[in-house]
């Protein structure tokens, strides 16, 4: 059965704490910096556990390989895009608790949405698969995807800026869509604290 697209897609916005501030960057995007420490089991979804400790820890691993990993989300989601040309990227993310340390992306291409497995160690593709179609998703995900299609800026734009304006190492990239308005949330790794990054794009694309 097809989970839904929208926590997928969604699940870095409850990091949300933001300063507002003007990036300049090729295209035009209003960036929103978390500029707060967050705490790690926020971030990621650690086991569930009766002991908050244990599930820090967890977490806290997890942080520490992506600090080991050498391939970069960007280089992830380079990957991925050329598995099916001309796609675009909705969601990436690090996995650090599995066997070996994978990004999950997801692409769309032509009314598809394609779920790819990168190594994180070696950036040899492990899996590529159809996820859904755009038709099979919510009305949230549908909107934020046509969204996606009309903007110049890609989520490699936005993961670029949201390392240069938070200092760190991105972790993951998604989409909301809020009143009509797309937005990129890029959640940066800086040392053993998280920050959260905002763009909404400003440029739309001329049909």
């Amino acid at each position: 059965m097809t989970r839904s697209m929208t926590r997928y897609m969604t699940h870095n916005a409850v990091l949300a704490l933001m300063l507002s501030c003007w990036t300049a960057v090729p295209v035009a995007a209003v960036a929103n910096i978390v500029d707060a420490q967050i705490p790690a089991r926020a971030a990621t979804e650690a086991p569930s556990s009766d002991d908050p400790a244990l599930s820090q820890d967890a977490v806290e691993r997890e942080l520490d390989r992506f600090h080991r990993t050498e391939v970069s989300l960007n280089q992830a989601l380079r990957i991925a895009e050329k598995i099916h040309p001309g796609s675009k990227t909705a969601d990436i993310s690090f996995e650090g608790g599995l066997d070996v340390p994978v990004y999950k992306v997801r692409t769309l291409q032509s009314g598809q949405i394609w779920e790819s497995d990168i190594d994180g160690a070696t950036a040899k593709v492990l899996n590529s698969v159809l996820f859904s179609s755009v038709e099979g998703l919510s009305e949230s995900d549908r909107n934020s995807l046509a969204a996606l299609d009309a903007v110049t800026l890609k989520m490699s734009d936005a993961i670029k800026i949201a390392e240069r304006s938070a200092a760190g190492r991105a972790i993951s990239g998604g989409l909301v869509s809020k009143d009509g308005k797309l937005a990129f949330i890029v959640v940066v790794v800086c040392g053993k604290d998280l920050k959260q990054v905002t763009l909404e794009p400003t440029s739309l694309r001329r049909r």
